[in-house]
């Protein structure tokens, strides 16, 4: 009788702990596109990982949320054709949210800010703001926000490369006069290569939020990553990323 007792017991608290689990996200995995040529945000380490603020912020969001990632590194020039086309579900790169690239695809709740901002070398004394860049050569990245304000604020000639990394190593062999990217990657890219001998200017140009793309296409994934963002920010999992890389 008391074998019978124990095993209605075990069987009501297997079903009692089965009603608390906690439900799994129905999304399942997300194929999320990265340009890891954006550090501090994304690029490639020592040991040929991804790396970077946003991976590890969008990893978070990811087990906070319940679903699978699968990265894809990729350029950037034509990374929202392809994730309006249905050859990832998101995009996680320092992407900043513009009415232009909200017409194809959708972008979560902002989880940082940025500007623009000029780098020159280290000896420059004549460029010391936007003014000065008319008829000046300013490298710059391929269809990034850096290339719009370049276009449409200023009388620079643009030369634009497809990586930025390109863009600084054009600056720093004197190919270009000046370079302009979003504020935290010109202050990495200068802090981590001294020999480039470049400085950063101090005026942050335009107000800018970096947003995750999502297709159109999958609105849970967007629901998805926006629950777990909140998540991550209310448990200070996400300051934790940031002191990591900006403090």
């Amino acid at each position: 009788m008391k074998m019978y007792k124990w095993i209605a017991l075990l069987a009501l608290l297997s079903l009692v702990l089965a009603g608390c689990a906690c439900p799994k996200s129905k999304v399942g995995k997300v194929v999320v596109g990265v340009n890891a040529e954006y550090p501090p945000f994304e690029f490639v380490d020592e040991s040929g990982e991804l790396a970077g603020f946003d991976i590890d912020m969008m990893n978070a969001v990811a087990e906070e949320a319940g679903f699978e990632i699968e990265w894809v590194n990729t350029k950037w020039d034509g990374i929202f054709v392809a994730l309006s086309s249905g050859e990832f579900d998101a995009v996680c790169s320092a992407a900043s949210i513009t009415e232009e690239r909200l017409e194809t695809v959708n972008f979560s709740d902002p989880y940082f800010d940025a500007g623009q901002i000029i780098t020159v070398r280290a000896d420059e004394t004549e460029i010391t703001s936007a003014d000065d860049l008319a008829g000046k050569k300013v490298s710059v990245q391929l269809g990034t926000t850096g290339d719009i304000w370049l276009t449409d604020e200023t009388e620079a000639d643009v030369v634009r490369y497809e990586e930025n990394t390109l863009a600084f190593q054009a600056l720093a062999n004197g190919d270009v006069d000046a370079a302009v990217c979003d504020n935290a990657v010109a202050y990495e890219i200068v802090k981590a290569n001294p020999e480039m001998g470049l400085k950063v200017l101090p005026e942050v140009y335009g107000a800018e939020q970096y947003g995750i793309a999502v297709s159109k296409d999958r609105p849970e994934v967007l629901e998805a990553i926006n629950k777990g963002l909140a998540a991550i920010k209310k448990s200070g999992k996400y300051d934790e990323i940031f002191a990591k890389y900006f403090e």
